[in-house]
C-alpha cells in the first residue's frame, strides 16, 4: 500500500511539473525527452513510474481525456442536449487553449514518425476517445430519454467536434482581425452547439 502511495505521489509530481513545462513551450514542443528534462526529471525515474517515455506521454494524454469527457458522464436527467453540449465544448476549447494538450499532440506527431505504434495508441486514449464518448453519451440520450433521433452517433460526434474546431478557428480569426462578430470564446461554443442541435432537429423532421 505505501508503495502504491509513494508511486502515485510520483506519477502526479511528474506529470505536474512536466506539464508546466509544455504549458510554457506549447508552440514549440517536439520531443518529450527535451520537457522531461527541462523538468528536471531523471530519465530512469520516468521508466521506473510510466515504463516508458511514450508511456508518459500515453498517461498524460488520458488523464487530459479524463478532464474533457466529464461532462458528458456527470450529465443528469435534467438537463438538456444543449446545456451539456456548452459545458463540454467550453471544456474541450479551454483545455485546447490553457492546457498542455497542443504541446502533447506535437510531440504525439513527432514521435509518430519516429517509432511505430505511438500514434495509434496516442489517438485512441485522446481523440479517438473523445469521439467515442461523445457517441456514447448522444446514443444514451437518443434511448434513454428519447431527446432526440441518433442514428449515426460516430458520425454525429465527428460532425460536432469538427463544427466546434471550425467555429473557433473562425473566431480567433475574427479576434485577430479586429472583427469581433463573436465576443468571446464562449459565444463561439454557443455557435456551434445551437448550429449542432438545429441540425440534428432537421435531421429527425
Amino acid at each position: 500500500m505505501e508503495n502504491d502511495t509513494a508511486n502515485n505521489e510520483a506519477r502526479t509530481e511528474i506529470i505536474a511539473k512536466v506539464a508546466f513545462v509544455l504549458r510554457q513551450e506549447r508552440a514549440t514542443a517536439t520531443y518529450i525527452e527535451s520537457a522531461v528534462g527541462k523538468a528536471g526529471i531523471d530519465r530512469e525515474l520516468i521508466i521506473a513510474v510510466f515504463g516508458s517515455m511514450h508511456g508518459l506521454i500515453l498517461e498524460m494524454i488520458s488523464e487530459l481525456t479524463d478532464v474533457l469527457v466529464r461532462p458528458l458522464h456527470r450529465s443528469q436527467i435534467h438537463q438538456t442536449l444543449r446545456d451539456v453540449l456548452i459545458e463540454f465544448g467550453g471544456c474541450v476549447v479551454d483545455t485546447h487553449s490553457t492546457s498542455h494538450l497542443v504541446a502533447l499532440y506535437r510531440i504525439a506527431l513527432t514521435e509518430a514518425t519516429r517509432h511505430s505504434g505511438i500514434g495509434r495508441k496516442f489517438f485512441e486514449r485522446g481523440p479517438g476517445r473523445l469521439t467515442t464518448c461523445l457517441a456514447q453519451y448522444l446514443e444514451r440520450i437518443s434511448a434513454e430519454f428519447n431527446r432526440c433521433q441518433i442514428d449515426n452517433s460516430m458520425r454525429l460526434a465527428d460532425a460536432f467536434l469538427s463544427l466546434l474546431g471550425d467555429n473557433l478557428e473562425l473566431f480567433n480569426e475574427r479576434a485577430s482581425a479586429g472583427k469581433g462578430c463573436v465576443q468571446n470564446q464562449d459565444d463561439a461554443v454557443i455557435e456551434a452547439v445551437d448550429l449542432f442541435c438545429r441540425g440534428i432537429l432537421a435531421e429527425a423532421q
